[in-house]
C-alpha cells in the first residue's frame, strides 16, 4: 500500500514589488536588478557581494534598489525560484518513470538532473554558503530542502520504495544528497570518469534505495 507523504504547503518567494502594479519600464529594472545579483553572486559569491555593487552594476541608485527589494537576502531568494522550481519539476517528474525499465529510466533522469546543475548548480552552491552565515536563509533553505525531499519521497514510493514516512523522507534527503554532491565532485573538479559510466553506477545505487 503506498504510504501518504504529508506535504506542507511553502510559500513562494515574495519581495516588495510583488505588491506593485509595475509599468514595463519598472519590470525591466526589477528584471536587471535580479539577473545582475545573481551574475554577481556567482561571480564573488553572496557574502561579499554588497546592495551597492548590485545597484552599481546595474546602473540604478542605491534608492531604486529599495524600491524592488527590501535587503540582499530578499533577492537572493528570488534570484534563486527558478532553480527551486525546476528541483521540485524533476523530483516530481522521477515518479512517472517507467516501472519495467526502473534502470533504464533512471539513468536517463539522473542525466536529466545533472543537466540542471550543469545550469543552476552554481547557484545552489552559492545559496548553502550564504547560508552558513545568515540565519534567514538557513531558515528558507531548510524549508525548501522539507518540501523537495517530500515530492522526491512521493516519487520514490511510486517507483516501489517502501516504509513508513520518515524512512522515505531520510532516503530523499540521501538520494538527492548524494547526486549533488557525487556531481560537484565529478563534474565540477572534472574527475576522470565518462557519462555513461557515471550514469550507469548512480542508476544501480539509486535503484537499490528504492528496493530497500
Amino acid at each position: 500500500m503506498p504510504v501518504h507523504i504529508e506535504r506542507h504547503a511553502s510559500k513562494a518567494p515574495s519581495h516588495r514589488s510583488s505588491n506593485l502594479h509595475l509599468r514595463k519600464r519598472a519590470l525591466q529594472t526589477r528584471d536587471l536588478l535580479i539577473q545582475t545579483a545573481k551574475t554577481l553572486f556567482l561571480e564573488y559569491g553572496y557574502a561579499a557581494t554588497t546592495i551597492d555593487n548590485i545597484a552599481e552594476a546595474a546602473a540604478v541608485s542605491r534608492a531604486s534598489f529599495y524600491t524592488y527589494f527590501s535587503s540582499k537576502t530578499e533577492i537572493m531568494v528570488v534570484v534563486g525560484k527558478d532553480a527551486r522550481d525546476a528541483s521540485c519539476a524533476l523530483f516530481k517528474k522521477l515518479g512517472q518513470v517507467d516501472r519495467d525499465n526502473l534502470r533504464e529510466g533512471i539513468e536517463a533522469w539522473i542525466d536529466e538532473y545533472f543537466r540542471h546543475l550543469e545550469r543552476d548548480g552554481g547557484y545552489i552552491l552559492t545559496w548553502q554558503q550564504a547560508a552558513l552565515k545568515d540565519p534567514e536563509l538557513r531558515k528558507l533553505g531548510m524549508e525548501g530542502t522539507q518540501l523537495s525531499s517530500r515530492i522526491l519521497a512521493e516519487s520514490l514510493c511510486a517507483l516501489g520504495a517502501s516504509g513508513d514516512q520518515s524512512d522515505l523522507l531520510i532516503r530523499s534527503l540521501a538520494v538527492r544528497s548524494m547526486l549533488d554532491r557525487f556531481w560537484y565532485h565529478w563534474w565540477l573538479t572534472a574527475a576522470p570518469y565518462e557519462r555513461h559510466q557515471v550514469l550507469r553506477n548512480l542508476a544501480a545505487v539509486f535503484q537499490a534505495t528504492i528496493a530497500i
